[in-house]
C-alpha cells in the first residue's frame, strides 16, 4: 500500500481506497497505478508522504546530535589540555619559588595562580620573604657586626645569611689587619677556618711570629751584652 493524492481534492489518500474519503470522489484504479509508478513526481512538487518526511527529519535530528556531541567533546578536549598546561606552568612556577628571596617572584604567583594548591604556603613564604629583605636592606645601608650576626641568629635559613656570613667575615680580618697583633690574627683564624681571608691571615701570622721571634731573640741580645758591659766593668 502506498500513499497517493487525490486527484480532485488534493488529499493524500491510500492507494487501496475507492473513493476519497475528504471530498467522495472516486477514486480511478488508472490514476492509482500512475500514481504509484510514478512516485518521483510527488517529490518533484514537494508533496513528499507523511512516513518520508519523518524518516528525513530524525535523520536531521540524528545529524544535529552528532555535530553537537563532536563539538563537546572537542571543546573537553581543549579545556582538558588548556587545563592540564596551566597546572604544569603553576608547579613550574611553585618550583622556581624554592630558595628565592625576591618578593617579587612570589606576588607574580599569588597573581597568576590564585586558586593554587599553594596557594596558602606562597603567601606566608611571601610573608617571610618580604620581612626578611626589609631587614636586610637595612644592614646594608647602615648594618653593624652585631646586627650581622643577630640577622643570622634570627634567620638561619634565609638566603641572605651566605653573604651577612661574608661581611662578617670581612669586618673581622679589617680589625685584625687593623690591630695587627698575633692574638687578633690567630682570633681571626679561629673564628672563620674556612674565611675568604683565610690564607692572607696565615700569611700575616707567620710573619708576625718572625717578628716577635726577632724581636725576642733581639732583647735577649741586648741582655747578653747588657750583662757582658757590666761583667767586664766589675774588677
Amino acid at each position: 500500500m502506498a500513499m497517493i493524492k487525490c486527484p480532485k481534492c488534493h488529499h493524500h489518500i491510500s492507494s487501496m481506497a475507492k473513493v476519497c474519503p475528504e471530498c467522495g470522489a472516486p477514486v480511478d484504479p488508472e490514476w492509482v497505478e500512475k500514481s504509484v509508478s510514478q512516485p518521483s513526481e510527488l517529490v518533484d512538487k514537494g508533496e513528499v508522504p507523511a512516513k518520508q518526511t519523518e524518516t528525513r527529519q530524525i535523520s536531521l535530528r540524528n545529524l544535529l546530535i552528532s555535530v553537537f556531541a563532536f563539538l563537546a567533546l572537542i571543546i573537553g578536549v581543549l579545556y582538558y589540555l588548556d587545563y592540564r598546561a596551566e597546572r604544569q606552568r603553576e608547579q613550574h612556577a611553585y618550583e622556581l619559588l624554592q630558595d628565592c628571596s625576591n618578593p617579587a617572584f612570589y606576588e607574580d604567583f599569588i597573581i597568576r595562580f590564585p586558586k593554587s594548591k599553594y596557594i596558602d604556603e606562597v603567601r606566608e613564604q611571601y610573608r617571610v620573604v618580604a620581612v626578611q629583605q626589609n631587614e636586610w636592606l637595612k644592614l646594608v645601608e647602615n648594618g653593624t657586626r652585631d646586627d650581622l650576626l643577630q640577622f643570622v641568629r634570627q634567620h638561619p635559613t634565609s638566603p641572605y645569611v651566605k653573604v651577612a656570613n661574608n661581611r662578617i667575615d670581612s669586618l673581622d680580618w679589617v680589625e685584625a689587619r687593623k690591630l695587627h697583633t698575633l692574638d687578633a690574627v690567630s682570633h681571626y683564624m679561629v673564628s672563620h677556618p674556612n674565611g675568604y681571608y683565610i690564607d692572607q691571615a696565615e700569611m700575616l701570622r707567620q710573619s708576625l711570629e718572625r717578628q716577635r721571634e726577632e724581636a725576642a731573640a733581639a732583647a735577649l741580645r741586648d741582655s747578653m751584652a747588657r750583662l757582658d758591659s757590666i761583667a767586664s766593668k766589675t774588677p
